[in-house]
This record gives structure tokens, sequence and C-alpha cells, in this order.
């Protein structure tokens, strides 16, 4: 047995928390399911997973080498007959990294050989979901899960359609780049028609969320001439690959940040005064920076960027002075998993034709969930259609001009601009007055009752007593 193999099952426990295993184990249902799918694209999954167990295995023709009996959906079969053996599913990723350079050591943290329990419950506990899920499906499954113990940051289904509506499609092909990567299901939705000829950029601080983007990326078969994600610090260090036509960004939702003293002489924040000790309007200048002058930029924020003051009131007066700042759209709170905050997103663009801003207060616009709300297709089509055509819809969007936000002290929060309470109409006086009276009548008429009740319970000498303490 291979040295390495035996090391993998000589453990008898994980090293790795049940998120980052699970998120692994995901990738792997993805990758068989797609060694299935390019042998048979029609049959249900089961009985192709059967079918292929009698043929000759993976077609030349596919990106990754899986054997019949080393898939995902081979082991569920066994599983379901009460024969699956975890050290056997430790052997089938083994050999699929043996086979595939691209996969080296990518489920070197998926130990051990006598947990076949609840472990393989939690293992199969995705094909509940459906048989096919899709590694966004199943990622957005985890997160729910985990809540706000979640260890990675991931853009919710719903916001990041939102977000990829938004930016629109395009005719040529573009650059697009993401601070912070993340999972990279945002960055990899952006024009995925074009993936053989756009070019993409991520970057995170977190060396498992790269890996989960780097897995994103095999599974979406993205030639590595058109991706690169970078292990970085985006705020901190300058990465000068050029520009990009969309930046998108999902940042740390109001995350801490000490910037060193160094940096407010960075070409990226010089021209903004001194930078916060919150790290979202630093995230968004260093997507401005590597914007293009006819770009899109749209970030995803708390709603505290909008009015904080000092040093962020700085930044966000600058931007609106220079008329960066395109629209600001209010989503509803608890769309984030484990976290009921609010959020917002902000449109940015570097042409400034006028200073003007488009306003949408769509914080009614969801749907409840299990796990929190999510915006519906019908939430995201009004939101976009609403932008796109700049229509302003009493008490849900508004073009505010430049002047009336300078009077507004460059506050951007969205009720100052568009409230959605309903007031009730002007009341008929006389109904009220004669609805209290028929009130006043009624306690009267209970009052007696009362009374009459208490003489009946208690003697004249008690009733006294009770009279004179009401009194």
């Amino acid at each position: 047995m291979d040295k390495e193999l035996e090391k993998r099952l000589s453990v008898n426990d994980f090293e790795i928390s049940n998120e980052e295993y699970m998120i692994k184990i995901a990738f792997y249902l993805e990758i068989s399911k797609k060694a299935l799918r390019d042998f048979d694209s029609t049959e249900d999954i089961l009985e192709v997973q059967k079918q292929y167990e009698m043929s000759d295995g993976t077609d030349k023709n596919t990106q990754l080498v899986i054997d019949p009996k080393d898939t995902y959906y081979h082991h569920y079969l066994l599983y379901k007959d009460r024969k699956f053996k975890y050290e056997d599913l430790i052997k089938s990723l083994y050999n699929i990294e043996k086979k595939n350079p691209i996969l080296k050591n990518m489920f070197k943290d998926i130990k051990g050989s006598n947990m076949e329990g609840h472990v393989a419950d939690l293992i199969f506990a995705m094909m509940y979901l459906k048989k096919e899920p899709s590694f966004e499906e199943l990622l957005d499954w985890i997160a729910r899960s985990s809540g706000s113990r979640s260890e990675f940051s991931f853009t919710p289904l719903s916001i990041n359609k939102l977000m990829v509506k938004l930016v629109g499609s395009f005719k040529e092909n573009i650059t697009v780049y993401d601070p912070a990567v993340g999972t990279a299901n945002l960055l990899l939705n952006v024009d995925s028609e074009n993936f053989e000829k756009n070019k993409y950029y991520g970057q995170d601080i977190n060396k498992f969320v790269l890996e989960i983007a780097k897995m994103n990326a095999i599974l979406q078969d993205i030639n590595s001439k058109n991706i690169e994600l970078r292990l970085g610090d985006s705020l901190n260090s300058n990465w000068n690959f050029g520009k990009a036509d969309v930046v998108v960004a999902d940042m740390p939702l109001a995350m801490s940040w000490r910037p060193s003293k160094d940096l407010e002489q960075d070409n990226r924040y010089k021209n903004y005064g001194k930078l916060p000790n919150k790290n979202e309007w630093p995230f968004i200048l260093e997507g401005l920076n590597k914007l293009s002058d006819d770009g899109t930029m749209i970030a995803l924020s708390t709603q505290g960027i909008l009015f904080r003051a000092a040093k962020e009131y700085n930044i966000r007066r600058k931007l609106l002075e220079d008329g960066m700042i395109k629209a600001v759209i209010l989503l509803p709170e608890k769309l984030y998993y484990g976290t009921g905050v609010a959020t917002c997103l902000l449109v940015l663009k570097k042409s400034p034709k006028d200073k003007n801003v488009f306003f949408i207060n769509a914080s009614k616009e969801y749907q409840k969930e299990r796990f929190g709300n999510i915006l519906t297709d019908d939430n995201i089509e009004k939101i976009v259609d609403v932008f796109n055509d700049q229509k302003e819809v009493k008490n849900f969007s508004r073009k505010i001009s430049f002047e009336e936000i300078e009077k507004n002290d460059f506050n951007l929060a969205v009720a100052r601009y568009i409230n959605q309470y309903q007031f009730q109409e002007k009341l008929d006086c006389q109904k009220e007055f004669e609805n209290l009276a028929k009130l006043d009548n009624k306690i009267g008429n209970v009052d007696e009752k009362l009374n009459k009740i208490m003489r009946e319970l208690v003697t004249d000498d008690k009733l006294k007593e009770v009279e004179k303490l009401i009194k």
C-alpha cells in the first residue's frame, strides 16, 4: 500500500471542522456528477452510475478522470444497501488525486478507516436535498446550516443573483475582479456565458476559501489562463494586474481594520484623507482603483457606510462630489446566514455624467425561509427592472439630486429619501367619538355586572372595606 494512503487510513478522526469536511465532500459529489454527466447527460443519475460501472470508465475527453467505483454515487448506492465502508471512500479520494494532478492533496484532510456510523450519514445527507444539487446550492446549504458559526464568507445565492443581474451581460470579452473573492461564487457568475473569452481575478486572505474558489473554477471548466486566484491582503498590498471592466465586492461585513500610516500615501487611498478603522470603504477604494474608466463596480456592505461620521464621512463626501456613487439599494434584513444585519448595495462608476444618486428601498422585497430571508426571482426582477430604467416608483425608488444629498450633509441613509411607512388617512372625528361613547357604555355595563357579583359573594361589611380601598 502507498505510504501516503496508509498514513491517511491510520488516523481515527479527521482534523478539520465539520464545515470544511462537508465542503470537500460537496466538491467530491460535484466532480463525480460531472464525470457521470459526461458519460450520459439524460438518464437518472443513479441509473447512469450503474451503467458507468458496467463500462470501461471515464470518457477520455473529460477534464477529470474518475473510475466508476471511485465516484460519490458508487459509495452512496453501497450506503443505501448498508454495504458502505469508510476506508473504501478514503481510497477512492486518493485514487482521484493520483489520476488528476490538478487535484493534488485536495482530499488529504479526509482521513480515517473505521468511521461508518454518523460520519456516513453526514456524507450522504446531501442526497436528501436532491440527487443532483449544484456546488453553489451545496455551499449555500452548508453555510445556512452553520449560520453564525460559519468559517467562510459565502454570498447568499439570492444576493449573488441580484448583483450579477445588476452588472448585466456583455457582447465583448471583459475583465472581472473581486478583492474579497471568497468562494468565487460571485466572481464566476459575472458574464458566465463567456468564460472562454473573459479574464477573472480574485484575491482573498483566507487560504481555505481560496481553495473553494479553485474548486469552483475546476467545476466550471475555466482554463487556468483565464483565471488568477491570489492569496493575499487586498487592503494592505496593491496587486497590479491591470484594470477591470467589472468589479464585484462582497467584503467581510464591518470588520475592524488597523491601517498603517504608510497606507495613507498609497495611490488607492491618498485622496480620501485618513483611513477608517472599518474595512468596507477601503475595499471599495481598492475596487475603484482597479476599475477601468468606463467600468462598473457593485459592492455589498452594511448600512453603516451610508451614514457613519468622521473618516467614513470624508470618503463618502469625496466620492459623491466626484459623482462616482450612482445608486444605493437597501436590502432586507436576515439575508445573511446567522445574522440579522441589514445590508445594502452600492453601484459606482468612474465616469460622472452627473452627481445624482438613484435610491431603491427594497427592504420589504423578500420571502421568509427556515434559516432567514431570501430574495425571490420576482423580487430580483423588480429591483433590476427599476434600476435599469431608473424608474421612480412611490415608496420604492427615487432619483435624488446632489444638491439634496448635500443639504442632508452627505448622509445616504435610504430612509431619508424613501419613506415606506404607511400612514392612515385623515380620521373621521365624529365617527371616532361615537365609537368611544359606545365603548364607554359597554364598560359601564360591565362595572354593573361586577358590582352585582361582588354583592352576592361578600357581606356588606366586607363590601364597604373593598369600596374604601377602591376609593
